[in-house]
């Protein structure tokens, strides 16, 4: 710091050291203070993410335009940019964010999704669950950090503002009584901006475009299979944050030719590997769906973006019981958060052994204490 105040100081930079910017034979040269202040001049300010106004059609397009600067690059240059033909976009889908279990109706919970911070909360007056953007509408700090008020909204812990589920800012507690300070929560630029939300198959999904109710509304989520419900199938559901990109990950539940050594012993064993020829069925925007010969059989089926359905089919004899055809579900849910992070949600089925699945998560958490 005293370097950059004195205004005789010189900042010499070496050849040895550069920048991933700047070319290699960049020649040496003297940079000023002065010569910096001038340069600074020249910059443009830094912009700083404001709240949505009312979505009203000659604005929507402005917030769109405004929105894919802030992070729709981060999509496009993540997961692939989209050509001009394309009719696939990111957004217009419904993804799973989480557990409905794992969540905590009395606390803010934080998630990413597609590079945006989000708070999920329950909302007591309408008895659901709703996504805002993590971002109070005032100062912009995050709604995550705050709590659920005495009226059951969410209010934010820097200056108290709350908001209902709809958006609506309810409460600031510095207006006036009287007069336009009175009317301020009446302000668009005071709502929280809010995304579809919808529970299903104990899943909560988050439509990620705050302008996409009615597409969502037309929308189905992506869904298990028949046999989750059926008597005859055990199920377990599990759900972890892993630190690698969502590209890795829809790689990776895609190759069942890795499951033999990865899962040696669990799902798979070393000495029946073997090569698994794939027969592509039918495919498209949406995805694609195939399936290899013999036995085991392998059905595998990926709906755009990240739901992956693999169906794996077994004959079998065994003594007394005689011929039987056993069937495991793998479907998994891939939900890409941010750059080299995704939530993976693994919903698995099968139709035999069911008293050695895990059961519900209370159980779970109940037998490991009494094994540790």
């Amino acid at each position: 710091m005293a370097l950059l105040l004195s205004t005789t100081a010189n900042i010499t930079t070496s050849p040895r050291k550069t920048l991933p910017f700047l070319a290699t034979g960049t020649p040496k040269r003297q940079i000023t203070v002065k010569s910096l202040q001038k340069r600074s001049k020249n910059l443009s300010p830094l912009r700083v993410a404001a709240p949505p106004s009312d979505p009203a059609a000659s604005d929507e397009e402005t917030m769109r335009k405004d929105e894919k600067e802030d992070y729709g690059s981060l999509v496009d240059d993540e997961y692939g940019k989209e050509s001009s033909d394309s009719k696939f976009s990111w957004r217009d889908h419904w993804y799973p964010v989480s557990l409905v279990e794992d969540l905590d109706p009395n606390l803010p919970t934080a998630f990413q999704l597609l590079g945006r911070d989000l708070v999920l909360w329950f909302d007591n007056n309408s008895n659901k669950w709703v996504a805002f953007d993590d971002k109070c509408p005032h100062r912009l700090a995050p709604l995550s950090e705050g709590r659920i008020d005495e009226n059951g909204h969410l209010q934010c812990s820097y200056h108290g503002w709350s908001f209902d589920g709809c958006g609506s800012c309810t409460r600031i507690p510095q207006a006036a009584s009287e007069g336009p300070e009175a009317r301020a929560i009446q302000s668009p630029r005071a709502c929280a901006t809010r995304f579809p939300t919808m529970v299903s198959q104990g899943l909560l999904f988050v439509w990620p475009d705050e302008y996409g109710q009615e597409r969502a509304n037309a929308t189905k989520p992506p869904m298990l299979p028949d046999a989750f419900d059926k008597p005859e199938f055990s199920s377990v559901t599990i759900q972890r944050d892993l630190f690698y990109g969502y590209d890795t990950l829809m790689e990776n539940v895609s190759d069942p030719s890795h499951i033999d050594f990865a899962h040696h012993k669990v799902t798979g064993r070393r000495d029946r590997a073997k090569p698994l020829p794939f027969k592509l069925e039918s495919s498209g925007h949406w995805g694609f769906a195939g399936a290899n010969d013999g036995n085991p059989r392998i059905s595998a089926k990926f709906v755009a973006p990240c739901y992956y359905m693999n169906k794996i089919e077994i004959d079998t004899k065994l003594p007394v019981v005689g011929d039987q055809k056993w069937i495991i579900w793998i479907c998994s849910f891939n939900v890409p958060m941010a750059p080299g992070k995704t939530r993976s949600i693994v919903c698995s089925a099968r139709n035999f052994f069911q008293f050695t699945m895990p059961g519900p998560a209370w159980w779970q958490v109940r037998t490991s204490q009494l094994c540790f």
